[in-house]
């Protein structure tokens, strides 16, 4: 599980700087495309508020329902469910074990989410987003982590670390169509909304491919020295994959033909990304505490905008994409001084009672 102070912005003329400076060595095409592009507005990003949820745990990456105003957070044994208009807790969907990460359907209809158990069963569990009822259980392989879910072809794919696979779930029987065999450990995955799954393999360092309507891999990319890519988001409209290396490298991957790109320096630490298509802008979080803007500055080119400060340890991240917010879980921690394991004893272990949502606007 993702173990996963207002914020002070950078200077108006500081950002200035930094665009012009960037766009001096774009070439003509390029200031074509720039010119083209959506402006960001000159209002800055900043801490807006904090929601504190508590409760014990850790959590995973949560999903949004922009439509509806609900957050939703695998929260180990259950998922919250949070108002975004006031930061409420509605209620908490439970029957869960040990909950990793979760995606909606497009339907309005069922929550997934991905429950490894303790190791030795996989499970889907999925609930129902009107009564906030659990509704199924759906074996998986062992271990699965990432969830992906596909539009084109309504179906659910959930990705099994120790097994090295991929489940396939129809999303309106809620039923298993398929196993697909990965070559490596999966990690982060994501939908284009056209019948492809993207999935990491960090060990091999590789995007794997997937048709969702045949229900295979179709093709993976090596990502050169890329090694360990970690977090995943996605530009549909131009194609483009972003992903952090463990060389602190921010990449654009070709969604297309695989071809990679270095477009910025990432942080030490860096969690989450999210891209958000109105405004051409990425949102990368870390685990000391800096949420970074990038925005677009030619089709495989991208600065700094903005720096954030947020808290240590708010590396889980969402963006709302109709209301330009942010929204970072994280917590105060501790050591545990509970485990007889010595990896786990110094292992920062979230204070109970501390868990917070971190909401960032402008």
């Amino acid at each position: 599980m993702k173990m996963k102070s207002f914020a002070q912005s950078i200077a108006p003329v500081a950002v200035l700087a930094s665009l012009l400076s960037g766009a001096a060595t774009i070439s003509p095409s390029h200031a074509l495309y720039a010119a083209a592009t959506p402006t960001t507005s000159t209002r800055a990003f900043h801490v807006e508020g904090r929601w504190e949820l508590g409760g014990v745990g850790g959590w995973g990456l949560p999903a949004l329902d922009s439509s509806a105003h609900l957050l939703y957070i695998p929260r180990n044994n259950r998922v919250m469910v949070v108002d975004t208009k006031t930061g409420s807790l509605v209620t908490e969907i439970g029957g869960m074990q040990n909950v990793r990460e979760m995606v909606l359907d497009d339907a309005g209809k069922y929550g997934y989410v991905t429950d490894p158990t303790d190791g030795s069963d996989g499970f889907v569990r999925v609930f129902d987003r009107a009564t906030h009822q659990l509704v199924a259980s759906i074996p998986t392989g062992r271990v699965p982590a990432g969830i992906a879910f596909d539009a084109a072809t309504k179906s659910v794919f959930a990705f099994n670390s120790h097994d090295h696979s991929a489940t396939v779930i129809d999303a309106t029987t809620n039923q298993v169509t398929a196993t697909i065999p990965l070559e490596g450990r999966p990690a982060s995955a994501i939908s284009d909304g056209k019948g492809n799954i993207y999935v990491t393999l960090p060990a091999l360092g590789e995007i794997t491919r997937i048709d969702a309507a045949q229900k295979k891999v179709v093709t993976s990319w090596p990502l050169g020295t890329c090694t360990g890519p970690a977090g995943l988001s996605i530009d549909s409209a131009h194609r483009q994959l972003f992903t952090t290396c463990e060389d602190h490298k921010l990449v654009s991957v070709n969604a297309d033909n695989g071809h990679v790109a270095a477009i910025a320096d990432a942080p030490i630490g860096a969690g989450d990304l999210d891209f958000d298509p109105r405004h051409n802008m990425l949102f990368l979080a870390d685990i000391n505490g800096t949420l970074t803007v990038y925005r677009r500055i030619s089709p495989t080119r991208y600065a700094v905008s903005q720096r954030v400060k947020t808290q240590p340890g708010a590396r889980t991240l969402i963006v709302n994409h109709l209301d330009d917010k942010a929204f970072l879980a994280t917590s105060k921690f501790d050591m545990n001084t509970t485990t007889k394991s010595e990896e786990l004893q110094f292992r920062p272990t979230p204070v109970p009672g501390s868990f917070s949502i971190i909401v960032v606007g402008r």
